[in-house]
Formats: structure tokens, C-alpha cells, sequence
């Protein structure tokens, strides 16, 4: 079972990392959702916006490292730090969530200014921070089917918590 958990964390966290730090990188609209959010200084939102990406970048960096030269101990120090990256997100996001109150303001994630924050996200990068500890935590598997499905399994939790927070900000009215 540790080794569905080491691969469904890994798998997760490239499946979102990869197309949130695509997005970073084509907007460059993270520094505008934080002077939005004003949960800090507006001086200080273009570094901010540069130390989430630099260190999303690095976590990303050394997984595919890992994972290349199969190096546990390297694949494993990545999904820790995208961990804390995730739980800190997850804590960010909930206090911005509650301080903006009934005011929309962006969330900035992977690129996209016109997607609210909300507590939405913040279930997402929690849920993202337990996929990527489980990783850290457990040990990989010996190739063969549970590889496989460990891999779709994880891509899957991945793919829907990309998208949970876009689907949940579907008004009622809309819905039928």
C-alpha cells in the first residue's frame, strides 16, 4: 500500500506543478493576484510572486531528477518540500480566503488571473500537500502493475484538484 501512496503523490504533484509552473511562467500575473489580495505590502508582491514560482521550480526540478536517476532519497526530499510548499498554500490561501470575505479577489494559481480565491483552493493545495507527504513518506514500489496503477491513480487526484476550484465556482443559477 506505501508504494500506491509514493506513487500517487508523486504523480499528483508533477500533474499539477507542471501546468501551474507553465502558467506562472506564460502570465506572470502571480505578483498582481498577491497586490490584489493584500494580505502582504504591494512592494513586496513581484518578490513574493518570485519565490513561490523559484521554489515550485525547485521542487519540480529535483523530483524529475529523482525520478530520472531513480534516487529515492532525492525524489523524496522533493515531495517533502512540495509538501510544505502545498500546506502553506493551503494555510495562504484560507486566510486570504477569510479576510477578502464576500470581495472576489484572484488566487493567481497557475497563471490564470480570472480564477477567485476561495476555500476551494485551499482544500485543493491541502489535499495536494497530503498527496505529496504520503509520497515523501512512503517507499516506492518495484516496477510492475501496481506501478501503473499508482501512477493513473495519483494522476487522476491530480487532474481533479486541478479543477476543483474552477468547478466549484459555478453559480446555482446556472446549474438548472
Amino acid at each position: 500500500m506505501g508504494g500506491l501512496a509514493a506513487l500517487a503523490g508523486t504523480s499528483a504533484v508533477l500533474v499539477v506543478l507542471v501546468p501551474s509552473l507553465a502558467g506562472h511562467l506564460r502570465t506572470h500575473g502571480l505578483a498582481a493576484a498577491l497586490r490584489a489580495q493584500g494580505a502582504i505590502p504591494s512592494r513586496l508582491s513581484p518578490t513574493a510572486a518570485s519565490l513561490a514560482v523559484t521554489a515550485e521550480v525547485a521542487a519540480l526540478g529535483v523530483l524529475l531528477l529523482g525520478l530520472g536517476l531513480r534516487r529515492t532519497d532525492l525524489t523524496r526530499g522533493a515531495l517533502a518540500t512540495a509538501a510544505l510548499i502545498f500546506a502553506l498554500y493551503a494555510a495562504y490561501a484560507a486566510y486570504v480566503t477569510r479576510k477578502a470575505g464576500a470581495r472576489r479577489v484572484p488566487c493567481g494559481c497557475g497563471g490564470d488571473p480570472s480564477a477567485p480565491m476561495s476555500m476551494w483552493v485551499a482544500a485543493r493545495a491541502a489535499g495536494l500537500a497530503v498527496l505529496a507527504l504520503g509520497g515523501a513518506l512512503a517507499s516506492p514500489p518495484a516496477l510492475g502493475g501496481e506501478t501503473l496503477a499508482g501512477a493513473v491513480a495519483g494522476a487522476a487526484l491530480g487532474v481533479l484538484l486541478w479543477i476543483l476550484p474552477r468547478a466549484m465556482d459555478v453559480p446555482e443559477r446556472s446549474m438548472g
